[in-house]
């Protein structure tokens, strides 16, 4: 498949102060971690570990004396996944970077495969809402989010909650009669913010068409319940991939603001974008596969004023020097024009060179 605004470009200021000793919090995460997999390894049918790790610079386009505009960081992330029985299986997201410094669990999982055509995952876990969403960071082609995607995770489209997902992933070499995939969950972020999706997928060779929905409800002082849907369409071969995804959703926060000044809080914020790569076999010593790919994206706060909006080019290369090695370059352009100014800014642009390895 196709996987943060200035400061959000699933990058973080470094800190201002030497990082500290490490702390007994630290080493007792990592102590976890070793007993999770001891437990896991003697109880469990079989324990499988994989993940990946990064490095790199990213140089942004913003004021150096109120933000970093220069970044050396480090990411990585180990995952288990527990066959706990034929029926059961259970799974483990650990990460850490160089902005925290430590490592956190991300996400954990069980899933139950009682049925053919229906899995059920409880857990904190990934919300079906778009394609981008739902991509895993060591196989999507563009080392960022699109800005589309980072914005809707801001507003609580996408990302993870703890929820209850059904779902179907289809598999037309064993079931060609069933050429379908679809997902419905219902997810809770403590008692502040109550979630449903519903998505649903038809397979056609290569070609790939989607449609989904999400339905969301805040609670307490400023309670107000929005929804959005997307669409998108991809074509995926070994050498080529493409795809278009587009979508319409509300946003809670200016929703709530304009009904503070007694206005029309109905808004409606559009947004598209593509992606475009190309799988190119090299077969050299060193290199074997280039992959040039193109994302472009547009989005509006607000459908009824697009005058003001954000266009985004990112293009970049992977290299790889190996199937799970890649050398990975990219500039990530932002070109926004808002209600203060006629002219684009380029604030939140980021060039990125990074070595990527998965295992």
């Amino acid at each position: 498949m196709l996987q943060r605004l200035p400061g959000h470009l699933n990058s973080r200021r470094p800190p201002l102060i030497p990082p500290a000793p490490l702390s007994a919090v630290r080493i007792g995460i990592l102590s976890l971690i070793f007993a999770v997999a001891l437990a896991a390894s003697m109880r469990a049918q079989e324990v499988r570990f994989s993940g990946f790790g990064a490095t790199g610079i990213r140089m942004y386009d913003r004021n150096p004396v109120a933000e970093f505009n220069q970044e050396y960081f480090y990411e990585g992330k180990l995952q288990a996944d527990i066959r706990l029985s034929k029926k059961i299986d259970a799974q483990l997201d650990f990460r850490g970077d160089s902005d925290e410094r430590t490592v956190v669990l991300r996400e954990f999982s069980v899933k139950f495969d009682y049925f053919t055509y229906a899995r059920i995952k409880l857990g904190n876990v990934k919300k079906p809402f778009s394609v981008e969403g739902l991509a895993d960071r060591d196989e999507y082609i563009p080392v960022f989010d699109s800005h589309l995607h980072r914005r809707n995770e801001e507003l609580g489209y996408a990302g993870r909650n703890v929820g209850l997902l059904v779902y179907y992933n289809a598999n037309l070499e064993k079931r060609p009669e069933l050429p379908f995939s679809w997902a419905a969950g219902v997810f809770k972020n403590n008692s502040y913010l109550t979630s449903a999706y519903a998505r649903g997928s038809w397979h056609s060779g290569s070609w790939t068409t989607s449609l989904g929905y999400a339905l969301l409800s805040r609670s307490h002082d400023d309670a107000v319940t929005t929804q959005g849907i997307s669409a998108d369409f991809g074509y995926r071969t070994p050498a080529f991939e493409s795809q278009v995804e587009a979508m319409l959703i509300q946003d809670p926060d200016e929703q709530i603001r304009r009904r503070l000044l007694g206005q029309d809080d109905a808004v409606w914020s559009p947004g598209v974008r593509s992606l475009t790569a190309f799988r190119i076999p090299v077969d050299g010593d060193i290199v074997e596969t280039v992959e040039p790919y193109l994302l472009l994206g547009w989005s509006a706060p607000d459908a009824e004023t697009t005058e003001w909006h954000r266009l985004e080019i990112m293009a970049g290369v992977n290299v790889f020097v190996d199937d799970d090695v890649r050398l990975r370059l990219t500039a990530d352009g932002l070109l926004t024009r808002d209600r203060y100014s006629d002219d684009y800014s380029t604030h939140g642009s980021v060039f990125s060179f990074e070595v990527f390895i998965r295992f």
